[in-house]
């Protein structure tokens, strides 16, 4: 009758080559002293494969069910030769195998009714997924470099010769219901819409160290990346080297975050012109880390806070292709559980050092958006907007130096972002249309005197004061079924704190980046079309630089290239 039934199934795969050539990474104190400095070759090999699935059936006119299955699974096997100097003055050389496999499998069913004449509406979903990250293997091992040109095994302590497994899984519970009631049968309706929300997440994290004793082997070392001759079984029955398994308690979490709210939104039109929506969500919110200190004492580290948000949004057209747009909301920025756990992270060995705050706490904005735009029929747009937030909490991320260098998470206590962007998309011939967009933002972030960080002043960690985007397409047509477009797409990013120095160490900063990609695609008929693209055509390095304390001389302490990428395709419809 008129029930219909839908289905649809997706799957996709992907891979990708990504090489690293001549990259270098250091470490410098608030001196300047280059603590750790490596030089590194990396080879990346990427796979992706996404399936999806769904199937809704309709019971009456205006009902509708669906269920919606997801899953996705990525991994990354990754082999970086390193070359270079440890914070003890050691030259040495570095092979390092990372494997990490990540997954996502999300199950949804929704639904939508209508009733009383289609003035009531309702609205359900109810969701599970299960998230897993997984690193299976970490292999790393270490050489000196010797006077007479030859390498030997380096055996200043356990951690350079090791294995590292580590396994996080993540479930996430998910339900909404919500109902909107509409006031009048008008093309644009007036109508009020209540709902409450649960979501329910939790993490399971848990790590080991194999740590090898090679001290009583003596190889001569001529390939670094053939360690078969003496890392075998054979030395390990016979003794000649013994394995520290280090699975302490600090080498795990668990985390939990629960959200229950409830929120009420209204639109309205006073008048023909004018259009007022809004509304508030009442937000009750707990979130906790379960960890062990290095000592390993139990600790717990928890937020528990209960948030009005609201917001309102005017939106006046002045006529049929000119809008004046105005929006004041509140909102917050919660902390990842990566950012609360006090976890110690290190990829590495020379590397930096990552871990978590225990101390962290949400991050609150007042945001205020002013808008004005227009648009004809023949897709030209132009606007100009411009924003103002107040940040309370802003949650960033800082490098601190304690012995060695540490990367970790702080609040700030107040700051502010403003900025103005202006959008134009120009349709100037037939075939040919340019969309570009730029923005200048400015951030600022006072810190009080006598504190921890670096800086009395400066702007937010993470915010570029400038961003430009470019797009010019070329779109001919070249007899009844075929056709091209081919576009330049070309960005620039400014320079912005990578990270917040804290205890005299300096912010890093990461340079102006440039980027330009080609994309084409050539229809040779209604079903067969060829697909190609040139990506990072310019190939810049990307630069990270900090300033010397005592000097103000800037060095650079990273930089890498992340390669031309090229790509051919070709798809067909049946």
């Amino acid at each position: 009758g008129r029930q219909k039934l839908n289905a649809m199934v997706a799957a996709n795969f992907s891979n990708e080559y990504v090489l690293y050539e001549d990259a270098y990474t250091s470490l410098m104190n608030a001196q300047g002293v280059i603590r750790e400095q490596f030089n590194y070759n990396q080879y990346l090999y990427e796979t992706t494969l996404t399936t999806l699935g769904q199937i809704s059936y309709s019971m009456r006119d205006y009902d509708m069910l669906s269920y919606n299955i997801m899953y996705v699974n990525n991994t990354e096997d990754i082999y970086r030769k390193r070359d270079g100097m440890d914070a003890e003055g050691k030259e040495l050389m570095g092979s390092n195998s990372i494997y990490h496999i990540y997954s996502l499998l999300n199950n949804q069913l929704t639904g939508k009714h209508e009733f009383f004449g289609r003035r009531l509406f309702t609205d359900w979903q109810f969701s599970y997924g299960r998230t897993t990250s997984d690193e299976p293997d970490r292999r790393q091992v270490m050489f000196e470099k010797n006077m007479d040109g030859t390498m030997s095994l380096f055996k200043l302590n356990q951690q350079e010769t090791m294995r590292y497994f580590g396994e996080l899984f993540e479930d996430e519970w998910n339900g909404e219901v919500k109902a909107k009631y509409t006031l009048n049968k008008s093309d644009t309706p007036d109508f009020i819409q209540v709902g409450v929300s649960l979501r329910d997440k939790s993490r399971d994290f848990y790590s080991a160290n194999f740590y090898y004793d090679v001290k009583n082997i003596y190889p001569i070392v001529t390939d670094v990346y053939d360690t078969e001759g003496y890392l075998n079984s054979e030395n390990l029955m016979n003794g000649s080297i013994t394995i520290d398994k280090n699975s302490q308690r600090r080498n795990k979490y668990y985390a939990d975050a629960k959200i229950a709210a409830g929120f009420i939104d209204f639109e309205y039109y006073p008048i023909k012109n004018l259009l007022i929506s809004g509304g508030v969500r009442y937000e009750h919110s707990k979130q906790s880390v379960d960890y062990w200190t290095d000592g390993g004492s139990p600790e717990r580290a928890k937020l528990d806070a209960n948030d009005f948000f609201p917001a309102l949004s005017l939106k006046y057209t002045l006529n049929g292709s000119r809008n004046l747009r105005l929006s004041v909301s509140r909102t917050i920025t919660r902390p990842s559980f990566l950012e609360m756990a006090p976890f110690e992270y290190q990829e590495s060995y020379g590397g930096i050092t990552s871990r978590g705050f225990a101390g962290i706490k949400n991050g609150y904005n007042t945001n205020i958006d002013l808008r004005y735009e227009y648009f004809n029929k023949d897709g030209d747009l132009f606007s100009i907007g411009a924003y103002y937030k107040h940040l309370e909490d802003a949650i960033e991320n800082i490098l601190e130096y304690s012995g060695s260098l540490m990367q970790s998470y702080r609040n700030v206590d107040k700051g502010v972002a403003a900025g103005v962007e202006l959008e134009l998309r120009k349709k100037l011939t037939k075939e040919l249309k340019v969309d570009f967009n730029a923005s200048y933002i400015y951030t600022h972030i006072s810190l009080p005197e006598g504190g921890t960080y670096t800086d009395r002043s400066r702007a937010l960690q993470g915010a570029s004061p400038y961003l430009i985007n470019l797009d010019v397409n070329y779109a001919p047509q070249f007899g009844k079924e075929r056709k091209g477009s081919f576009s330049l797409v070309y960005n620039v990013q400014g320079p912005r704190i990578s990270s917040v120095g804290i205890g005299g160490v300096n912010n890093v900063m990461e340079e102006t980046f440039h980027s330009l990609d080609f994309v084409g695609t050539y229809d040779l008929n209604s079903r067969m079309k060829l697909k190609f693209q040139v990506k990072n055509l310019m190939n810049q390095k990307q630069k990270f630089s900090q300033k010397v304390a005592d000097t103000g001389k800037k060095e650079t302490v990273e930089y890498y290239k992340k390669g031309l990428s090229l790509g051919i395709g070709f798809s067909m419809d049946f």
